[in-house]
């Protein structure tokens, strides 16, 4: 183990014993892990995408993810489309950028046009999933928010897949985000998220919960594999899962723009 993430891990374990410490001061230690021992500059991500109706598996499709991160916060996500014929070709950018809302495009092939989605448009299903737009944003910048654009309080301790979590309440400045609350379930042992529970109503259920399952350690970056998205007021759920994972690969910085997206990839 490293000398610095052994050092951080035991001091982390005397604040935990002691109580020492807030829920968000846990999201910042989560924040900083990532941007020390674990921290990467691209990854590429192969996966299997299917979405199940109440009557059964609705659609499943096959898909490649590139991101990059830079200085300040700013990532870059371009997604690509293979399989099946229906959805080959589509593309999708993304810019997330600190302190404002991320810029978004996406690419039809059949009308061979890049239209940039609106404020009003990152609220709807991404290419008929239980994700819309927005979620991407919000999972982009859910560490990211500081205390002030997100009050945190810690809500329980819980457990996913037999390990404990502290559950932590976000209340995010609601300018930019559909949800009047979010709960995180943070992993004690690792400090990596294991569930995300989003809420329109304050004082009502989750219209959504994402569940991250199945992590496996990708060189020295713990990575779930299983990631699933639940509507529970339709009966409706969306499954990723990822055939192939790489980190720091040397992403080009030119594939992150419109041209490329149009293109169809590297």
């Amino acid at each position: 183990m490293r000398p610095r993430l052994l050092t951080f891990i035991l001091a982390w374990s005397v604040a935990v014993s002691s109580h020492a410490f807030t829920a968000r001061e846990v999201l910042e230690r989560v924040k900083t892990i990532d941007d020390t021992d674990r921290r990467w500059t691209d990854r590429t991500q192969a996966m299997i995408l299917t979405v199940y109706r109440a009557g059964g598996i609705d659609r499943r499709r096959e898909l490649t993810a590139y991101g990059k991160r830079y200085p300040g916060d700013e990532d870059k996500t371009i997604v690509f489309f293979h399989a099946p014929a229906d959805v080959k070709g589509i593309g999708f950018l993304e810019w997330v950028h600190q302190g404002r809302g991320s810029d978004q495009w996406l690419y039809l092939p059949e009308l061979s046009r890049t239209r940039q989605i609106s404020s009003q448009g990152k609220d709807e299903s991404f290419v008929g999933t239980d994700f819309s737009y927005r979620d991407f944003e919000v999972l982009a910048k859910l560490f990211r928010w500081s205390e002030r654009e997100a009050p945190a309080r810690f809500l329980k301790e819980d457990a996913v897949a037999d390990q404990p979590c502290w559950v932590i309440e976000l209340r995010p400045d609601q300018r930019d985000v559909p949800y009047s609350r979010l709960a995180v379930w943070v992993e004690q042992a690792r400090l990596i998220p294991r569930r995300l529970e989003l809420f329109v109503d304050p004082n009502g259920d989750a219209v959504k919960r994402l569940t991250l399952d199945d992590v496996k350690d990708v060189g020295r970056i713990p990575t779930p594999h299983r990631l699933e998205m639940v509507r529970p007021d339709n009966s409706s759920r969306t499954v990723v899962e990822l055939t192939k994972v790489a980190y720091d690969s040397g992403l080009a910085d030119d594939l992150f723009t419109q041209r490329s997206l149009e293109r169809g990839g590297p």
